[in-house]
């Protein structure tokens, strides 16, 4: 986005510069020839398309970034109770001498 903001930037004072206004008269040296009135055309409507542009570019510059949050999922691990003659023991697998074994723990 800074890349962009500088582009425009120099393009800016690039046009600006060529936009400037010289007399050819006095580059070629034929003196002060009064005052030279140009038409412009148009309405005076000519600063809406730079306005609405320059508001865009602005706008898109100082917006701050959309963060979505992704919900937390909390698992359970699931719990094998088995009833032998009416208490409860838990299944886990432990190590035992290097081997998984499935052991029943009193709850």
């Amino acid at each position: 986005m800074k890349k962009v903001l500088i582009g425009l930037a120099i393009a800016t004072t690039a046009f600006g510069a060529n936009a400037q206004h010289t007399s050819n008269s006095m580059i070629r040296g034929h003196g002060w020839q009064g005052p030279q009135h140009h038409y412009h055309g148009g309405n005076g409507w000519g600063w809406i398309a730079p306005a609405v542009i320059g508001g865009a570019v602005v706008y898109a510059a100082t917006r701050s970034p959309v963060v979505v949050q992704q919900p937390v999922i909390v698992q359970q691990q699931p719990i094998d109770v088995v009833y032998i003659d009416g208490v409860a023991y838990k299944k886990q697998i432990m190590v035992i001498n290097g081997q998984y074994q499935e052991v029943l723990i009193r709850l």
